[in-house]
């Protein structure tokens, strides 16, 4: 019988020993004391997870990132801890399979700019090209010379909003840019285009077909 730790169960469903302990009270998981500790059956760990989604905490920005990075086959930043967890999660699920959960790295907003000044503005420092902005630059057959997507940190966005006249109440944006917490900026001072992960992701996030095929088959390509 296939057997695992209250600690080990804790880190496959992401959630505390104590939350781990309180399931087999309940008789959510299958285990059997000994002694002091618990041997928990894998089986019952997996039929959890299959029945009920994820059951732990909702990600935080950095463990999105985590995960990105290590599907772009990096990730020499991360703790073994955060290593081994964001590897574990992409065996399981896929880079697709976790968009929705990737969500959380960034907030997105929505913006008009003249036309003019999109180019200008996908140039700028710390203004990092994604999505359709960059999908070329991956090899996908998918472009937008109307449009602009990219990341920029938060302490960033009023004044690029401000100094190109971005416009967040249009019916009609043009603009996108993800705004991510300073604190887990994971883009080095020189990097103008997203990498191939991040970028598939956000194809996979778009309103329309195509892009969602173009994302699709860049992150089956890492």
């Amino acid at each position: 019988m296939d057997v695992v730790s209250v600690v080990e169960a804790a880190e496959y469903l992401e959630v505390s020993p104590r939350r781990v302990r309180q399931m087999l009270a309940d008789d959510l998981l299958d285990g059997r004391q000994i002694g002091r500790e618990w041997a928990i059956e894998r089986r019952s760990l997996d039929s959890l997870r299959q029945h009920r989604g994820p059951v732990g905490r909702p990600w935080r920005a950095l463990s999105a990132w985590a995960v990105l990075a290590i599907a772009d086959g990096d990730g020499s930043d991360l703790s073994p801890m955060d290593r081994s967890r964001a590897r574990r999660r992409l065996a399981e699920q896929g880079l697709a399979g976790l968009v929705a959960r990737l969500g959380v790295r960034a907030e997105m907003r929505r913006f008009y700019g003249h036309p003019s000044v999109l180019k200008p503005l996908g140039a700028e420092p710390d203004v990092v090209r994604s999505g359709v902005s960059a999908a070329a630059n991956h090899g996908a057959d998918i472009v937008a010379p109307d449009f602009l997507e990219a990341y920029v940190p938060e302490a960033r966005i009023a004044a690029i909003a401000n100094q190109y006249g971005l416009d967040p109440n249009a019916e009609r944006p043009n603009v996108v840019l993800r705004v991510v917490d300073d604190a887990v900026w994971p883009f080095a001072p020189e990097e103008e285009v997203a990498s191939r992960s991040v970028v598939a992701v956000d194809l996979l996030e778009a309103g329309d077909e195509r892009s969602r095929r173009a994302g699709a088959e860049l992150a089956r390509h890492p």
